[in-house]
């Protein structure tokens, strides 16, 4: 999505592309939003500040290309099997461990999403925020889906949503933990989150009832 005067860039302009965004959310995500410079990207990338308004056209451009392309490189190392894997523990603990690799894997992203999940940003006229959204509601969705794959539920059963919701808080928890202590790691902190979902299930299960 080309928007705050971005630029589709050559075949040869799309490795500088990348090395900027790469530095811009290393940066963003080490120094937020207000410190991190189009001076500073340049920096680390030695790429001229002329070409990085060339193809961004703004520091506000930068982030929302940065938040974008997270957005597309975490849900697409996602797998999203349609039949269950095993018995519903399993479904649920085989998810959780692609659910963490991916987490480990763009820490600098999942960063940002928190940060502007929490504090929204008035960069790139709300565009930003959008991102955002979007991202979250994806996540939901993708969990209210494995979810109901696993117990054999329907995705949009009201339980299976109040599931989802808990599991989001708890994957977002244990993230922020991983990154603020250095033996809160994210497998680990995760490891009784699927048992607690069953028991949480039955518990909402006996509530409705």
């Amino acid at each position: 999505m080309a928007t705050g005067g971005e630029v589709k860039p050559n075949r040869r302009g799309v490795k500088s592309r990348e090395l900027v965004l790469d530095a811009a959310e290393r940066v963003m995500a080490e120094h937020g939003y207000d410190g991190a410079s189009v001076e500073r990207v340049v920096e680390e990338t030695g790429i001229p500040k002329s070409s990085v308004y060339h193809y961004f056209g703004s520091k506000d451009g930068i982030l929302l290309a940065v938040m974008e392309r997270g957005a597309q490189r975490f849900f697409s190392e996602l797998p999203t099997p349609t039949t269950r894997l095993g018995a519903a523990k399993q479904h649920l603990a085989a998810m959780s461990a692609t659910l963490v690799d991916a987490l480990e894997r763009h820490p600098n992203f999942l960063r940002l999403l928190i940060v502007f999940a929490t504090q929204p940003t008035p960069a790139g006229n709300g565009e930003v925020h959008a991102v955002v959204n979007r991202v979250r509601a994806s996540a939901l969705q993708l969990l209210r889906e494995q979810l109901a794959i696993a117990y054999g539920d329907e995705p949009d059963d009201p339980v299976i949503d109040q599931l989802a919701r808990f599991a989001l808080a708890a994957i977002d928890g244990a993230f922020i933990a991983s990154q603020t202590d250095r033996d809160a790691k994210l497998e680990r902190t995760l490891l009784p989150w699927v048992g607690s979902i069953a028991v949480l299930r039955r518990s909402l299960r006996e509530g409705a009832d």
